[in-house]
């Protein structure tokens, strides 16, 4: 309702407005109102008669008055103002005289942030201050002469003008959303970008006393106040103060939004569409007010917002608690302001987003950076807020913890609807499929790339996650290839960069989430008809061998660093092997190289779990020749001609495993030594053959090992061997292997010159193997259970995307971040 009182205001009407640093002069702000005076056609501030006052007053009214005590701010005391001798001198007396605006305003700021470090200025050096916050600056300058060191030597140096710069700050953003005067917005964007520039370094020691009585530090009431309820009220904390400010600026008329969004809304809405930034959620057909000027204001919010939101980048990953940030606490609170709106905006603006620009090649290079700086902001903090809480259980009942929740999770899960899904599924999977479609267009370089899809496909995760009525709605009403397609892609373009290690795991996460439901598996049958700027092989056939060929080149040019997710990959392909109708002989070969290269001396023996891969794909064999033998018999001649291994396999005995253990560290300690100690990769082409002596082990006389070298990591004992032998499902493919391979044999042997590859893939699909194998198996689906771990892991990765992302104005040191370990490669 705040927004309504100066309507007549955003009419054009003239006014007299007394500066918002007046509010700053008196220890309390009373409320104030436009009124018309008696002699005069233009308005005027008038105290009116007190009537009760409201939040909104009482929260301006805390933000502007001077803060009392405790120690910390004692900064905040009245007392004369200091000047530098020479350079302080002439700031006050020289240069507030000039023109706000023209090439001085870099050069004025300097002059007042040396000031700031070498003085003690006063609150009430008005004049000295009021000419900070009304110089014509940019979030660039801010960044540039605000650095880092800067701010930190403030707070050590000099607090209490961190104090007045960060109160005053506050102040005057609370005092801007309570009354949205046009001719101040260039005051607001100086106050964000301060802030912006000091939160994160305040944020580094948020556990100090300093910060503690800053950011939360309340006074307590005099002793004549204590009955009074309502200054118990407005008595708030300036953390909280900002981050609501902050959520208002993001819809201030004028501002962020069309001065007229708030007016005539219907009541039944479930948000005003014209407050809303781009069509959607909320209203499908809305057309809400767009201009650079409104994206730039944006943008400045955003940034504050991701300031106010980074606390846990300074907690340490042990012992990490979801919900220990206040500042998060307060943004996703049942009473934050505007959160269905933020929500539902945040959202619009990134699923509408079309990155093609105009349409026409080249049409993205000609239209402006800030729609897409906009969505890059929003998906950023749409995924933090998301975020909080992540897994972490919520106090229990009975305990004298407050109870927690985040409202934006809940409302995300609220989302319903055909057509609401529709919107966000076409938006995700446009955005996604525009990093591999850039890069394969006729005209280079025709189409702008977007730079935030790692945002866009953590929002797709929360998505999943969070809203169970989504992900149903996706598997089976959508194309569900929209995303596996883009979701391949951008795991093979990572798995050999060392800075997109999080990229490809959360592709994994993505794909095992969705392969947990039989749709999926069943939807990958559809055609696969692409060609992906890639070097994988090419094939015809279904997007079922898109993931297999992808998971393999995963698993055999990944290097060590994607060693951890081939239990993840193996059951992907696992979950989604019962269902695949047909299969080409490319992803066939693939999938028999797989058994290759994991019964190998090399990996099979290079831990003591690592049978457990050997297990999986025996799995996904025994699903298909169970229940799809008919059609995938390229998979069925590929197990046959590979024989020779699975043999080996069944008839491994512990001598022979033992021997086979002990060459293998031999070799791998010879191979270190001549390398000079330079580590080679798990796996660098392809196909790496198995050797035809591994098959050969004697059951009866097996020579004695050799002398087992001390540095051996895993040596096969018989419990192991008794645990593989349990654990291997052998059975079915060996009875297919003693039927079939005889009679492929004899049929090869028949032919004169050369088998007819065809002649043997026809015998194959005309044979039954009804009766010989053993009865099928139950069908198991293993789906992903989110726990605490993989809650920090998605914690660490968005954080750590967003600063990636905003180095160009860096939000954040890297040297100070302590849930992840910033390096340069």
């Amino acid at each position: 309702q705040h927004f309504k009182q100066s309507s007549r205001v955003r009419r054009g009407e003239s006014y007299e407005h007394a500066d918002a640093s007046e509010a700053l002069r008196s220890s309390r702000v009373e409320r104030q109102a436009w009124r018309r005076s008696a002699n005069t056609d233009k308005l005027v501030w008038r105290s009116p008669s007190p009537p009760p006052r409201r939040a909104a007053d009482r929260t301006v009214a805390r933000a502007a008055s001077t803060p009392r005590q405790p120690a910390p701010r004692v900064c905040t005391s009245p007392r004369p103002f200091e000047p530098a001798p020479v350079r302080a001198g002439r700031l006050h007396s020289n240069r507030h005289r000039k023109t706000m605006g023209g090439s001085n305003s870099k050069a004025d700021l300097a002059d007042i942030l040396v000031a700031l470090a070498q003085n003690d200025v006063s609150p009430d050096a008005h004049d000295f201050w009021d000419e900070l916050w009304k110089l014509d600056t940019t979030a660039e300058d801010v960044f540039e002469l605000i650095s880092a060191d800067d701010v930190r030597h403030l707070r050590r140096e000099r607090p209490e003008n961190v104090v007045t710069l960060f109160t005053q700050a506050v102040a005057q953003l609370c005092q801007i959303v309570h009354t949205p005067v046009p001719m101040y917005f260039g005051q607001a964007l100086n106050c964000l970008r301060v802030l912006t520039r000091l939160l994160p370094f305040l944020l580094e020691d948020a556990g100090s006393e300093f910060c503690e009585q800053l950011c939360w530090g309340v006074d307590a009431p005099s002793p004549e106040q204590e009955g009074d309820a309502a200054d118990a009220e407005a008595a708030e904390p300036l953390a909280r103060l900002v981050v609501h400010a902050t959520m208002h600026l993001l819809f201030l008329p004028g501002f962020t939004v069309d001065a007229a969004a708030f007016e005539d809304e219907p009541e039944d809405a479930l948000v005003p569409e014209r407050a809303l930034w781009a069509p959607g959620l909320g209203g499908l057909d809305a057309r809400p007010a767009a201009s650079l000027a409104l994206d730039r204001n944006r943008a400045e919010v955003l940034r504050l917002l991701l300031a106010c939101s980074c606390e846990p980048l300074y907690a340490r990953a042990e012992g990490f608690d979801p919900w220990a940030s206040r500042w998060l606490n307060a943004a996703t609170a049942r009473d934050a302001p505007n959160a269905k709106l933020l929500l539902y905006a945040l959202l619009n603006v990134v699923c509408a987003y079309d990155p093609t620009g105009l349409g026409l090649p080249y049409g993205g290079h000609l239209a402006s950076e800030a729609p897409g700086t906009v969505v890059a902001l929003a998906a950023q903090a749409l995924v933090v807020l998301l975020d909080y809480g992540g897994a972490g259980e919520a106090p229990a009942a009975g305990t004298e913890d407050p109870p927690r929740c985040n409202v934006f999770r809940e409302l995300l899960a609220g989302i319903e609807g055909g057509e609401a899904f529709d919107f966000l599924f076409a938006g995700l999977a446009r955005l996604l499929n525009n990093v591999h479609e850039a890069l394969n267009t006729t005209l280079p370089g025709s189409l702008t790339q977007i730079e935030c899809y790692q945002e866009v496909l953590v929002l797709l995760w929360k998505l999943l996650e969070l809203n169970d009525a989504f992900a149903k709605h996706v598997l089976v009403e959508c194309d569900v290839c929209r995303l596996v397609v883009p979701v391949c892609f951008l795991a093979h373009q990572g798995r050999k960069d060392p800075s997109r290690v999080g990229l490809v795991h959360i592709c994994t996460f993505v794909l095992l989430k969705l392969s947990g439901e039989r749709a999926f598996s069943v939807a990958l049958n559809k055609p696969y008809e692409e060609k992906l700027p890639t070097d994988l092989p090419l094939f015809e056939g279904t997007h079922a061998d898109l993931v297999i060929v992808v998971l393999h080149r995963m698993v055999v040019s990944g290097g060590d660093r994607l060693a951890p997710l081939y239990n993840c990959f193996l059951t992907v392909l696992c979950n989604l092997s019962p269902y695949a109708k047909s299969l080409s002989l490319v992803a066939a070969v693939k999938l028999v190289s797989l058994f290759e290269l994991f019964t190998s001396p090399r990996v099979l023996y290079a831990a003591e779990a690592n049978h457990s891969h050997v297990a999986l794909l025996l799995e996904i064999f025994n699903n298909v020749i169970q229940y799809q033998y008919g059609g995938n018999a390229h998979l069925v001649y590929a197990i046959v001609r590979r024989k020779a291994v699975f043999d080996a396999l069944d008839q491994l005995t512990l001598p022979g495993a033992i021997t086979a253990a002990v060459e293998r560290e031999e070799r791998r300690v010879t191979g270190r030594r001549a390398a000079e100690g330079v580590a080679a990769p798990v796996r660098d082409e392809a196909d790496e053959k198995v050797p035809d002596d591994d098959d050969d082990d004697d059951d009866t006389e097996a020579p004695p090992p050799p002398p087992i070298p001390t540095t051996a990591s895993f040596l096969p004992s018989a419990e192991w061997l008794r645990r593989v032998k349990a654990e291997l499902p052998l059975s079915t493919i060996m009875r297919l292997l003693h039927h079939l391979g005889p009679q492929i044999d004899e049929l090869s042997a028949r032919s004169e010159f050369s088998l007819d590859e065809e002649a043997v893939l026809s015998f194959i699909k005309n044979t039954t193997m009804v009766g010989l194998l053993p009865v099928p198996h139950p069908i198991v689906i293993r789906k992903y259970q989110p726990n605490t771990f993989t809650s920090l892991w998605f914690t660490a990765f968005l954080w750590g995307v967003v600063f990636l992302q905003n180095q160009v104005l860096p939000l954040f040191d890297g040297a100070s971040i302590k849930l992840f370990t910033v390096s340069v490669v």
